[in-house]
């Protein structure tokens, strides 16, 4: 769960699975004269919308902190409940397609191999037990799909890796705005080959415009947009007192105009 403090101090309600959504409007366009289009195309962009989905059930029952505010996914639920959300997000990614598995696996790893030494001890092996089962199965996998000529390319690490990066560009782009974090911000691992060649993108918002420099999309502009609850508290007294609301409150959406820079 994303929430959104509106100008009127009104929080709004945003599921990570629609944000999915809105992080793959962000690449469905990528490729021109000096941007590589992602291939398999369908199934790069399935799994970018398809990347939080392990939050469903989760988001179906959304809690609140220890204060009565809606609960958002920086601060809860705990480690072990997000790493079984992970697990499942990818396995069910990987029922759909092995290979969407793979880049959501792959994206679970990136994003936990980084600075653990604010973890505890604990923490920090159930961690690493984490990337080390993902290691394995990243190798499972790619077994599965070691026989299909159109995907044998995809499936190595430079491959793999780059279709990765290419997500986490979305990721961060719809979490950027929607959060919402600083007007401007440099993604340095922006695909451009699909081969391991990468370059930094400065992406830069204001209001309901967003630009990026270098430009790496195909058309000219286009829109990305989305949904939340918009809730009339800021507190609630309980779990369900909040679920309830949250199931009641109006449907609000965000639209943002994507331009060159």
């Amino acid at each position: 769960m994303i929430v959104r403090n509106q100008p009127n101090d009104q929080p709004l309600g945003i599921y990570q699975t629609s944000h999915a959504l809105m992080a793959a409007e962000f690449c469905q366009h990528w490729g021109n004269a000096d941007f590589a289009t992602p291939t398999p195309h369908a199934l790069v962009m399935n799994a970018i919308a398809q990347h939080d989905n392990g939050w469903y059930e989760w988001e179906c029952e959304p809690e609140i902190n220890a204060d009565g505010t809606p609960m958002d996914f920086v601060h809860g639920p705990d480690g072990e409940t997000k790493r079984t959300l992970w697990r499942r997000g990818i396995a069910r990614s990987a029922a759909q397609h092995p290979y969407m598995g793979l880049m959501l696996s792959r994206h679970a790893t990136l994003l936990y191999t980084g600075d653990t030494g604010q973890l505890s001890e604990a923490e920090q092996k159930a961690t690493q037990a984490f990337i080390d089962e993902q290691i394995g199965e990243t190798e499972r996998m790619r077994e599965l799909l070691a026989d299909d000529p159109e995907l044998q390319n995809a499936t190595s690490d430079l491959v793999l890796l780059s279709h990765t990066r290419l997500l986490q560009f979305g990721d961060s782009s719809s979490l950027q705005v929607t959060i919402p974090w600083g007007k401007e911000r440099i993604f340095a691992h922006c695909p451009v080959d699909f081969m391991g060649s990468y370059t930094a993108i400065t992406m830069r918002w204001e209001a309901d415009e967003i630009t990026f420099d270098p430009w790496p999309f195909g058309v000219d502009s286009f829109n990305v947009s989305i949904h939340g609850r918009l809730l009339s508290e800021n507190t609630f007294e309980s779990h369900a007192t909040y679920r309830a609301a949250l199931a009641a409150a109006p449907l609000q959406t965000l639209t943002w105009r994507v331009v060159p820079s």
